[in-house]
Parts: C-alpha cells; sequence; structure tokens
C-alpha cells in the first residue's frame, strides 16, 4: 500500500554548454513580470469562492504558435513522451563527499549523499529554467507555481516493507544542507510510521469495492480536468508535482527508462542509476577511469522541447561539478 509523506511564459537565457565557473547562484531567475499574462483558462475554489485559472499553476500564453499547437496534436502525456539519458560525470563530487563526511559513520543521518547534492541541484535548475516546471492540462500549457519533487521510500529495506510516497517543495535557493535535512526529515518519518494527513484517506479507498474506487476516480479526474479538483486529493497523490524520482543507486540499480503519469502534472520523471566508474577518454587523449552515473529524462514533449532540456541537462552538470557552490545560498541578479 503506498503512502503519501509531505513534509512565467518568457523562458530564461539558453546559454551556451556551461563550464563549472558558470554556476548557478549566477543565473538569474526570470522576471516574473514577464513570466506569465493571465489566468483565464479553468477555473479553481479556494477560500470558498471559485477563482479563474489553476490553484496549482499559471497558465502560459506568450507561446510560440506551434508550442499552442502541440497538444491538440498530442492529446495524452504517453503521446508525447521522449526519453534522454545524461552520463553525468561525478568524480570531483564523490572526492568532495568523501571530505564532507570524513569522520562520520555510514549510518549517520548527518552524512550528505549524493541524493541530497543532486535534489539541491535539481531543484536550483528548475528556478533557472521555469519551462522544466511547466505542464498541460486541458491542453493548455501551465507553470507551477512551486518546485515540488516525489519520490518512493521504503519503509525498510525488504521486498514485503511498504512503499510511501514523499514530495517535498522547494524555493529553488537551497543549500546541500537545508536539502539534507528536508529529505531525512521526510525519510525518517516515513519509516517510523507516522501518519500523515491524507493516510486516512487512502485506507479509507482500500477498503472500498473496486468499482466504487474506480467511479471515484472518474469523478476526480474529470474535477482535475475542469480545474476543480479538492485541494485534499491534489496532495494526497504524489504525481501532483514538477517532477518524480526514483533512486535506484540506493539499491545498486540502473536508471530505467520509465513511464510518465498520464494524471497528475509531473512532466518530467527522472531515474538515478548507480555510480560506477567508467573508461573515459581525458583532455589528453589518455583513456582514464572516472567515475559517473546515468539519469534518463522521461519528459512531456508538448511542455518543453529538446533543445530546452539538453540545455538544462548541461547545466546540472556544471552545478554538480561544482559541489561547493551548492552549499552556499543563492545570489539573484
Amino acid at each position: 500500500m503506498l503512502r503519501r509523506a509531505r513534509v512565467p511564459p518568457a523562458s530564461a537565457a539558453r546559454p551556451a554548454s556551461p563550464t563549472p565557473a558558470r554556476r548557478a547562484e549566477n543565473y538569474a531567475r526570470p522576471d516574473p513580470q514577464q513570466r506569465c499574462a493571465s489566468e483565464e483558462a479553468g477555473m479553481y475554489v479556494s477560500g470558498g469562492r471559485l477563482r479563474t485559472g489553476r490553484r496549482d499553476g499559471h497558465l502560459v500564453e506568450d507561446l510560440p504558435a506551434l508550442r499552442k499547437v502541440v497538444p491538440h496534436l498530442m492529446a495524452t502525456r504517453l503521446e508525447g513522451t521522449i526519453y534522454y539519458t545524461q552520463h553525468l560525470d561525478v568524480e570531483h563530487l564523490m572526492d568532495w563527499l568523501d571530505e564532507v563526511n570524513a569522520g562520520l559513520v555510514a549510518d549517520d543521518p548527518r552524512r550528505v549523499k549524493f541524493f541530497h547534492v543532486f535534489l539541491t541541484a535539481y531543484a536550483r535548475l528548475f528556478r533557472v529554467r521555469p519551462e522544466l516546471n511547466r505542464f498541460i492540462s486541458g491542453r493548455r500549457t501551465y507553470e507551477h507555481r512551486e518546485i515540488s519533487f516525489s519520490f518512493t521510500v521504503k519503509q525498510a529495506m525488504t521486498e514485503s516493507a511498504p512503499d510511501l510516497q514523499a514530495r517535498i517543495v522547494f524555493t529553488g535557493t537551497e543549500t546541500v544542507e537545508e536539502a539534507r535535512a528536508r529529505v531525512e526529515e521526510v525519510v525518517t518519518s516515513a519509516r517510523a510510521g507516522t501518519q500523515s494527513e491524507d493516510d486516512p484517506l487512502t485506507d479509507v479507498l482500500v477498503r472500498l469495492p473496486v468499482p466504487v474506487v474506480a467511479g471515484i476516480a472518474r469523478v476526480a479526474w474529470t474535477l482535475d480536468a475542469a480545474n476543480l479538483l479538492p485541494r485534499f486529493l491534489q496532495d494526497a497523490v504524489p504525481v501532483y508535482a514538477s517532477s518524480y524520482l526514483v533512486n535506484l543507486g540506493s539499491l545498486g540499480g540502473n536508471a530505467p527508462f520509465h513511464h510518465l503519469y498520464q494524471r497528475g502534472t509531473a512532466s518530467i520523471f527522472t531515474s538515478i542509476g548507480t555510480i560506477e566508474p567508467e573508461p573515459v577518454v581525458d583532455a589528453s587523449g589518455q583513456v582514464v577511469a572516472r567515475r559517473r552515473v546515468d539519469v534518463v529524462y522521461t519528459v512531456d514533449e508538448r511542455a518543453t522541447d529538446g533543445f530546452y532540456l539538453v540545455r538544462s541537462a548541461e547545466l546540472l552538470q556544471s552545478m554538480l561539478a561544482d559541489p561547493e557552490s551548492l552549499t552556499r545560498p543563492v545570489r539573484d541578479g
């Protein structure tokens, strides 16, 4: 049984292939005044009142003509799915982690892990590359009002242990230590069996007959299509997020080519594999071993194009190549 633990149309400038020196903290977030023109599509209920737009996203209107048409050519998220594999070089990052964690035993909760660093860089990436934070609903393009990532937590490292769904909201300005603390809080709470506010809803649903649950689901998806899904239902489903992540590297597994969820708002599913040494040809032409990790992105192409994704992936690599910059607060400008 799955449980859940919860703790602007103008795109950012597309940089040339970034280098570690071009740190995320030096990338200015797009001007909010230029990001979203209006929210005239759809309605949602807030504070007992019916409001225009979506509760979880701004309508993006200033789109090229082709991008407005694409959701009509590919009506579902599955039709618009593309896969992109990135081979991240983490040699310096792993050396840095050894230094940071020196003197801490393996199970010390204060240890900084690769996943903590990745989440920090990933959140900063979404902040400076806002098209990654877009989704399609009702064949219209929206941009999330917040940066949020969902992932699965095993309550115990056994096959029979239940999976719990965690969702963490970021600002994109967090440091590695802040990200580590948030992840540790959510994982500790999940593995301790602490019941989240949506667990009673899940417990009720699993006791109902299948036809009843199917009917409730149809009503929920109909409400979502009309932007009328209640907040408590939206918060109870982890696929309402900026991105869904799975870290199979923590289990020693490879990154799979995962599907996107047809429901919800997560336009990117990110799979992280195992860090392993691989033969690489260095600048002098010599073959050397460097630690690398495969990351597979499953993306709804209707929300953002491949060129934007590739440039964003390059920026993510530059952030991870300079982990020291992720220990400092982000500076705008």
